[in-house]
């Protein structure tokens, strides 16, 4: 008797909730950390009612990163955003997406730049080493690695440094958009409000 397992076949990210919010706030953590979405974004975002309220110390362990990509990059915030931004539209993540761009709206990253982030590649607005560190994570997120071409152009424009910090911030937001999206955690419409 067999029991193969039947071959993969693409699937589209889920436009559907799959688990219900939750609004019974576990914790003291989770009740500061919603306050803090609240005052800074309008509102408290859906995987903290989806995510956090069921696994609530997957927070503590996330927050050193959350912080770590928001002021302990040396590469500036502007192409942190940019980054983000890309690697989530990539990985189909609405919510992540999103959520960067409010990022960067809130704090005045060039709007021209984020209109214009799917043609990073020949826009004027984008300095050569955005566009090798856009390259860079792109590639990443498409095939999992990176050409050595792209890599050789990268290594000239960035420190040894900047490469890890680049690296991971591409793999650090690939993981966040690997929880929202099988979840389907979409727009919270962020950017509107």
């Amino acid at each position: 008797m067999s029991h193969a397992l039947p071959v993969p076949v693409p699937i589209a990210p889920s436009k559907v909730l799959r688990l219900a919010p939750l609004d019974a706030q576990p914790g003291l953590l989770l009740r500061v950390f919603n306050w803090m979405l609240r005052s800074r974004l309008g509102k408290v975002f859906t995987p903290s009612r989806v995510i956090y309220a069921r696994f609530p110390t997957l927070l503590w362990r996330q927050l050193p990163l959350f912080q770590l990509a928001e002021s302990g990059l040396s590469i500036g915030h502007d192409l942190r955003f940019l980054i983000e931004i890309r690697v989530s539209s990539l990985n189909h993540c609405t919510f992540c997406e999103e959520l960067h761009r409010k990022g960067a709206q809130l704090a005045k990253t060039s709007p021209g730049k984020l209109d214009e982030l799917e043609s990073f590649r020949t826009s004027p607005l984008f300095s050569e080493r955005e566009r090798y560190a856009l390259s860079y994570v792109s590639e990443i997120a498409r095939h999992g690695a990176a050409s050595d071409e792209t890599f050789g152009r990268l290594r000239a424009a960035f420190s040894e440094r900047e490469i890890i910090e680049l690296t991971w911030l591409q793999a650090f937001t690939t993981y966040l958009n690997r929880m929202a999206v099988p979840l389907g955690i979409g727009s919270d419409g962020f950017c509107s409000l």
